[in-house]
C-alpha cells in the first residue's frame, strides 16, 4: 500500500471515529406517563451535586403529564461538585451542544408533543435554563435558586448566563430565596435587571426567609422546605401551562 493509500485510509478511520464521538449524546434518561401521548416535555436538569439531585424530582412532573428527559451534563466531561465552576466556562460551549442535542432528541419522540417542550433546572441546572429559554430551545423554563453568578462572587470573566437573553428568548420563571448564602439576592438581581435591559421575558418569584436548596429531604447541608417545595413545583408546572401552545 503506497503513502497515498494509507493516509487515505487514515482519514476515513479519523472521520468515522470522530463522527461516532459527536453522534454520541450525552448520559440521559427518560420517563413517560401512561398512554399514547404525544405530551408534552420538561427537560430536568441536575445541580452541581450531580444527576442524583434531580431523580427524585422526576416523578412528580410525569405525574403531571409530562415526558420527563433528565441529562447527565456532569459526566461525559468528567464534571465533579469540586471541579464544579469549570461547567460555566472551560466546559460551556460543550455543554450548550449537548444539551442542544437532548432538544433535537425530544423533538424526534413521537410520544412527545414538540411544541412544548420546557426546561426546569435546580441550582447549576438554573444556568442551563437560561441557556436554552436565552436559545429560544424550549417554550419556557424555570430556574430554581439558580446560578446567576458562576465564580463564588468575583468579577465575571463574561456576562453569563445574561447574555444568552435577548428579544427573541423564551419567558423564563427565577425562583429564589432571599436568603441564599450561595447565590445571594444581589447577584440575582442585578442579572434579572440586565435580562430586562436585553428584552428578555423574565417573571421572579422570592421566597422569604428561604436559603438556597428547599427541596433536598434528609440532607445534612441543606434545610428541606416542604412548603416552599411543594409551591415552587406547583408554580413552574402553572408557568409551563400559561405557556403551552
Amino acid at each position: 500500500m503506497n503513502k497515498c493509500a494509507y493516509s487515505l485510509l487514515g482519514l476515513m478511520v479519523y472521520l468515522i471515529f470522530t463522527s461516532n464521538v459527536r453522534a454520541e449524546v450525552i448520559y440521559h434518561e427518560k420517563i413517560y406517563p401512561d398512554g399514547a401521548g404525544p405530551f408534552p416535555a420538561v427537560i430536568a436538569l441536575h445541580t452541581s451535586g450531580g444527576f442524583k439531585t434531580v431523580k427524585h424530582l422526576i416523578q412528580r412532573y410525569v405525574d403531571d403529564g409530562f415526558v420527563v428527559y433528565a441529562p447527565d451534563f456532569f459526566i461525559k466531561h468528567g464534571i465533579t461538585l469540586r471541579s464544579r465552576m469549570d461547567t460555566f466556562e472551560r466546559f460551556r460551549e460543550d455543554i450548550e451542544k449537548d444539551l442542544s442535542e437532548i432538544v433535537d432528541l425530544i423533538k424526534k419522540d413521537p410520544k412527545v408533543d414538540t411544541k412544548n417542550v420546557f426546561a426546569t433546572g435546580f441550582s447549576n441546572g438554573g444556568f442551563w435554563v437560561c441557556y436554552l429559554t436565552g436559545s429560544a430551545k424550549v417554550s419556557a423554563g424555570v430556574s430554581h435558586y439558580g446560578v446567576w453568578k458562576a465564580n463564588f462572587g468575583r468579577e465575571m470573566i463574561n456576562p453569563y448566563p445574561m447574555k444568552y437573553f435577548s428579544r427573541s428568548s423564551t419567558p423564563i420563571l427565577a425562583l429564589h430565596g432571599d436568603d441564599d448564602g450561595i447565590q445571594k439576592m444581589d447577584f440575582a438581581e442585578e442579572a434579572w435587571d440586565q435580562i430586562k435591559r436585553n428584552s428578555g421575558t423574565l417573571e421572579k418569584h422570592v421566597y422569604s426567609g428561604v436559603g438556597h436548596v428547599w427541596d433536598r429531604k434528609h440532607s445534612p447541608k441543606f434545610a428541606y422546605i416542604e412548603k416552599v417545595d411543594k409551591d415552587s413545583h406547583k408554580r413552574t408546572v402553572d408557568f409551563f401551562k400559561k405557556y403551552m401552545k
